[in-house]
């Protein structure tokens, strides 16, 4: 990773101003990205990609552009009913159907001139009748006066064309056909070729713009669209790239900007956090040479100073013998510390810090659980070299403290700002600094979750120190993996 860095900023670590720039850049890049994946149209185009690439859809698209009406089995049953409605005997039954000759028929017949001259020519050709006819006095009988009855009736002009009717072959083929399968067939068939769902759809078959009129070809065409967008297009190339991988992993835990005009005691303690906890009070620890106070603890500018001075005060120092005792300081400085609001087992802890050294001075970015080991220095600015230490303070077997660290330097880290980083996993710690591995420690590795901690120290009596001198924090976060 540092081979790349140096490629694209050059030095030993790359400037932070370029380096906060390009992570600030990757942020707001993944930011976008992941709006984008949350965003509406990117979900419209997840629905519409997973329907116009499935087979079901493919194959309605395949219908619409290629099939054809003369494809379709409807096709065919309207050809046989073509052929079926030119048939001469439907022709002549619907003819004589649809001339009022039948409806006519069958007023005569159920009139009751009719249904007497019926009657009259059952009568004429029974056996009595004819018996009767043989007789010389038929002519003054009753049946005398039904014959001459029957025979002015069958010369009326309706029963004449009743009669005439009854023996066409017209009225014979429509007896046969009125109440056949034949007929029953072709009325279904022309009552559904003949309706507007089926001419719609015959309309619609034929149509030559049918595909591009239809609901597929809307949504193949919003699809479409929706990959032309500036923002789909950005996506597919960024995701092409996958340049995420490192931000991906890691959940946002804590964070500090130091924007308001106050330090925000919700997150932060202003010393030990024993003292705190126990006291409601600050103290110092014996080897100390200073004593901590809030009002060393400036805000400006969304910075937060923790300055030296060279003034006299009283506090409190803790004695391992003598416990709590009153003592005069010569320097006041400050320390904050997440001790009651924010611990973590594991992830990645970071700060832009600047120091500003007055030897002997230190300046220190650490971490600590319940007690002082063990404890890990992010960094820890030694009031005798350049440079800083980067390590860990454990306890070996029989409680003796051992402090694995490793010494930092290449830069003059009072000139900048700097990202001091720390990755914490259960088997190795690995220090950064504008991204660059600078540390890594695999042995005695903590497992106890800690809590964050800035502080400025004097560890031994100072002949001549150059006061007041701070350390400037800009931010601080820490993530957990995901």
């Amino acid at each position: 990773m540092a081979g790349i860095f140096n490629a694209l900023f050059g030095g030993k670590y790359p400037s932070t101003e370029k380096y906060e720039a390009s992570i600030n850049q990757l942020n707001s890049e993944y930011n976008r990205f992941v709006d984008y994946e949350s965003s509406s149209a990117y979900k419209r185009y997840q629905e519409l990609d997973h329907l116009v690439h499935s087979g079901d859809f493919i194959k309605q698209v395949d219908k619409l552009k290629n099939e054809k009406f003369k494809d379709t089995k409807e096709f065919h049953a309207y050809k046989d009913y073509q052929s079926l409605k030119k048939a001469k005997d439907l022709k002549r039954y619907f003819k004589i159907l649809n001339s009022g000759v039948i409806d006519r028929y069958e007023e005569i017949t159920e009139s009751p001139e009719f249904l007497e001259f019926t009657n009259l020519s059952q009568l004429i050709t029974s056996p009595e009748f004819i018996e009767a006819r043989k007789e010389k006095d038929f002519k003054k009988s009753d049946y005398f006066d039904k014959w001459k009855h029957y025979r002015r009736l069958r010369k009326d002009r309706n029963i004449r064309f009743h009669e005439k009717i009854r023996k066409s072959s017209d009225f014979e083929n429509y007896n046969l056909l009125k109440d056949s399968d034949r007929l029953k067939n072709y009325l279904e068939q022309d009552k559904y070729f003949n309706s507007e769902s089926f001419q719609n759809f015959k309309k619609e078959l034929e149509d030559a713009h049918r595909f591009k009129k239809s609901e597929e070809h809307g949504l193949l065409s919003e699809y479409e669209e929706l990959k032309k967008t500036p923002e789909f297009i950005w996506h597919k190339k960024t995701s092409a790239k996958n340049p995420f991988t490192e931000v991906n992993k890691w959940q946002l835990t804590f964070k500090d900007d130091f924007d308001g005009t106050n330090l925000d005691k919700n997150k932060w303690i202003t010393g030990y956090y024993w003292g705190k906890a126990l006291l409601n009070d600050v103290y110092v620890l014996s080897n100390e040479r200073q004593f901590f106070k809030d009002e060393n603890i400036e805000l400006r500018d969304s910075i937060a100073r923790l300055v030296t001075k060279n003034e006299k005060t009283k506090g409190k120092v803790w004695d391992a013998e003598r416990g709590f005792m009153p003592a005069d300081f010569d320097y006041t400085s400050a320390l904050i510390s997440t001790g009651q609001s924010f611990r973590q087992l594991y992830g990645k802890f970071e700060a832009k810090v600047k120091i500003n050294p007055a030897k002997p001075l230190n300046h220190a970015f650490w971490m600590v659980s319940e007690k002082l080991a063990p404890q890990i220095d992010i960094f820890r600015f030694s009031n005798k070299e350049t440079g800083f230490n980067a390590g860990c303070h454990t306890l070996s077997d029989d409680q003796t403290a051992e402090y694995l660290s490793k010494h930092v330097n290449g830069v003059a880290f009072s000139k900048d700002y700097y990202i001091y980083s720390l990755e914490w996993t259960k088997d190795k710690l690995t220090w950064f600094i504008n991204g660059v591995q600078v540390h890594e420690q695999t042995q005695k590795v903590p497992n106890d979750p800690m809590y964050i901690v800035f502080s400025s120290h004097l560890l031994e009596q100072a002949e001549k120190i150059q006061l007041p001198a701070s350390m400037e924090i800009d931010w601080i976060k820490c993530f957990q993996k995901k």
